[in-house]
């Protein structure tokens, strides 16, 4: 029944109505969890056209860039996984909010930003393309960056400190804390001689490693601050066996194969016995370092139960079902019932991850999305882009 539902939108492309409502909601939700201090406020846009762009690695994000926007909300793009939930796809298109697929090339997706732009709207774009695990810089969407220099409007760096700490990707819960939003010199690409000279600009303006924020944007306290630790350290640093890293309490992080043992502070360093600290970033590099090992014969990762869905031409999810998922070092392997997907790595185009837990592979020929609740999605995509590299899995370390 409300599949189809949209609010009525003005000749700017937006309800004023969703608008009041998000001002008087989530605005101050916003607020509340991160304290968000503006500075460089002359820089801050108040109507469009122009783009904003920033490092993302916080649910709020796009609702932290927004405090300071009164008069009208911001458009922009959103990834497309939300769309498949009725409530968010209604709040986000009533504000200009368009779907799209992470990284896959969408030719409809510059249509939609020229309409934005022919209104006059603020248009907010996160060009890393999804939310940083680890607080360090991801490589620019480069279609992005040419973006910006074609549609010749104003381009507003925006650096959020504090984004990481105060919700990692990983972690099931917020922390408390008092982010700032520092709006940088808006950038023209009239005022650059080449493109390669304006990206490079766009690039240094976010290219700061999140992990270590100026000291007022750490939060002073955190509830549980370890749960869902798992999700990134999916290795034990010591033994490099897979899901052997757990968190009992939210607060200690452990290991089920070694005496790999620390509290967890929040600001997500890792304190031992000793109480000295150690960084948590630099034991996700080192289980990045290990050598992949097989479980048996070719086969790299698995999953049972695992719940299948399929988009489709129209970019409706559809449900398949329960099924079993298989990495092995040349192939993705997907059973559901009587069917059975065989994708050769060669031929898996793009990777995303959604909501933490569910592994989108797209092909030239389809787009399947496997839910690994309980499982890192992170090894699972990881191992793929690593095994497409040539990587040759080992038997044991």
């Amino acid at each position: 029944m409300t599949d189809g539902f949209t609010f009525k939108k003005n000749d700017r492309g937006f309800s004023e109505k969703s608008f009041a409502f998000m001002r008087k909601t989530i605005i101050p939700t916003a607020k509340y969890l991160f304290n968000p201090r503006i500075t460089n406020p002359e820089n801050l846009p108040q109507t469009g056209p122009c783009f904003i762009y920033g490092n993302h690695s916080n649910y709020f994000d796009p609702f932290l860039i927004n405090v300071g926007m009164k008069k009208e909300p911001t458009a922009g793009v959103m990834t497309r996984d939300q769309f498949h939930k009725t409530i968010p796809r209604v709040f986000m298109d009533s504000i200009g909010i368009v779907p799209t697929s992470k990284y896959v090339p969408e030719p409809g997706i510059i249509r939609s930003v020229m309409k934005m732009i022919d209104q006059n709207r603020m248009i907010v774009i996160f060009p890393e393309g999804g939310r940083r695990w680890d607080g360090k810089p991801k490589p620019l969407i480069e279609t992005t960056l040419k973006l910006f220099w074609k549609m010749k409007i104003p381009v507003h760096p925006v650096q959020i400190h504090g984004s990481y700490l105060g919700w990692p990707r990983w972690a099931d819960r917020f922390r408390k804390c008092s982010m700032e939003l520092r709006f940088m010199d808006p950038l023209h690409a009239s005022d650059f001689d080449t493109y390669e000279e304006f990206a490079e600009t766009c690039r240094n303006q976010i290219e700061f490693d999140e992990y270590y924020p100026p000291a007022d944007v750490h939060p002073p306290f955190a509830k549980k601050p370890a749960s869902g630790v798992e999700r990134l350290l999916y290795r034990c640093p010591d033994t490099g066996i897979s899901g052997a890293i757990f968190s009992p309490d939210g607060d200690h992080v452990y290991s089920r194969h070694s005496t790999f043992s620390y509290r967890m502070n929040a600001s997500s360093r890792l304190i031992d016995s000793h109480g000295e600290e150690h960084s948590l970033i630099d034991l996700f590099e080192k289980i990045n370092s290990i050598p992949i090992t097989f479980l048996r014969d070719r086969l790299v990762l698995e999953k049972q139960g695992a719940e299948l869905f399929k988009i489709d031409q129209n970019h409706k999810l559809l449900t398949l079902g329960r099924s079993q998922a298989e990495l092995h070092d040349n192939r993705l392997d997907i059973f559901v019932g009587s069917e059975a997907y065989h994708l050769p790595l060669a031929d898996i185009r793009y990777t995303s991850i959604e909501q933490n837990h569910k592994l989108t592979v797209t092909t030239p020929d389809l787009t399947l999305q496997v839910d690994l609740e309980g499982q890192s999605a992170l090894q699972w995509q990881r191992y793929i882009k690593r095994l497409q590299t040539g990587e040759k899995p080992v038997r044991q370390l």
